[in-house]
Formats: C-alpha cells, structure tokens, sequence
C-alpha cells in the first residue's frame, strides 16, 4: 500500500527576525505534524535548442486531513530536510470514493 512508505514530516512557520547588522535571519517554528513521502514525476520540458529534454519534479504525497500551500515550508524529520511548497493541495486530491486516499504537492529542497 502507498501509505507503508509513508513518513514524518513537519508544516513549519518561517518568521523572520533582525540579525543586528542589518539584515534578517530566518527561524522555523513547528506547526503540526503529518505524514507523507516524497517522489518525483517526469515531465517533459523543451530546451533553448528546440529539443525535448526530460525533467523531474520532486512531489510531496501526503494525508488528506493536511492541506498544503504555495509558499508553506515542511521538514522531513528523518534528515531535517527543508523543503518549500509550490503547489496547491486541493488541486491534486483524491476523489472521496477511492481506496487511495493522498493529496500530492510539488516542492523544491532549499539549503539555508
């Protein structure tokens, strides 16, 4: 089943604050707690030469009782990645009547 693949992961609110010299630092604060699994689906994308070129788009599989959004930021709590969403989850739901029940959103890692 999908969900045997799932894993930890955390919503977390960034705020930022006054770093004394003038610019701003960031912090994480936890919010809730889910599950989920990340994934890539392929796509295909057209390079400045004309030619196809194949991309992968990482994605977050995750609960349906979480709804994520463009410009949320989770953390995988297994290696403390941070990732940021680009993505709606209501736009890539499940229907009710299915026996898989996830939403999907893409995202991109971020190194801070």
């Amino acid at each position: 089943m999908l969900t045997d693949y799932f894993e930890p992961f955390t919503l977390m609110e960034r705020t930022a604050s006054a770093d004394g010299l003038g610019g701003k630092c960031a912090e994480f604060t936890p919010v809730t707690c889910f599950r989920g699994a990340l994934t890539h689906t392929c796509g295909e994308e057209i390079s400045p030469g004309g030619r196809a070129a194949l991309r992968m788009t990482p994605m977050l599989l995750h609960e349906t009782d979480v709804t994520l959004l463009p410009g949320d930021w989770v953390q995988r709590e297994r290696d403390g990645s941070l990732w940021r969403v680009k993505g709606a989850s209501d736009g890539m739901r499940t229907p009710a009547f299915s026996g898989l029940q996830f939403a999907q959103v893409p995202i991109e890692g971020v190194q801070l």
